[in-house]
């Protein structure tokens, strides 16, 4: 695997000289939030989308195009592997606090937004995928400037509590939905 598909840094340079507004992590919560809703891992579906939100609707250049066609395709195979290796495109250890929290609530926004377009009722999905729907618009309202009395030490490790969480969820998410969605279209397909 390319070690730049999951830099944040990478991500955000590249993103920056394409002039598109989203964030590395608003970018790969909107496509984690697509393929758990049960949108298939397919460029053809999902890069549209992606340029609605991302850049006014606009296509962009074929490089940035590439790079995001094999994010899709690994974000897809991370969240269907059976050792749950999901890695959330977010800035690293080395960045400050505030950044990471920022990221991760953009991630988290952006996956429910994703999750959305194609999840439009949620009385249709178990309640397992409610809890962690909710749970994750929960994410999305931690203050990230709130100056605290916590150690760095008691900060990094309630920051690893949050994002091993939203993983959970994220995960709860397409087992639930995103694989049964896309399992049920691709039998229907092949019925026919």
């Amino acid at each position: 695997m390319n070690s730049q598909l999951l830099n944040y840094d990478h991500w955000t340079s590249q993103l920056d000289q394409n002039s598109v507004m989203a964030s590395a992590a608003e970018l790969h919560g909107l496509i984690a939030g697509m393929l758990s809703a049960g949108v298939p891992a397919d460029s053809a579906t999902i890069l549209p989308v992606l340029y609605d939100f991302l850049n006014d609707g606009q296509a962009l250049n074929a490089q940035l195009k590439l790079s995001i066609e094999q994010l899709i395709g690994e974000t897809a195979k991370q969240l269907a592997d059976e050792d749950y290796s999901l890695q959330l495109l977010v800035p690293t250890d080395d960045d400050a606090m505030p950044e990471r929290l920022e990221a991760l609530v953009e991630w988290a926004q952006s996956f429910l937004v994703g999750f959305a377009i194609q999840q439009t009722d949620l009385s249709l999905v178990s309640a397992d995928v409610r809890d962690a729907i909710e749970q994750l618009s929960e994410v999305t309202h931690i203050d990230i400037y709130t100056e605290d009395d916590a150690s760095e030490a008691e900060n990094e490790e309630s920051y690893y509590l949050v994002l091993e969480h939203v993983r959970l969820m994220v995960l709860t998410c397409f087992n639930e939905v995103g694989q049964k969605f896309t399992i049920s279209e691709v039998a229907s397909k092949t019925l026919h």
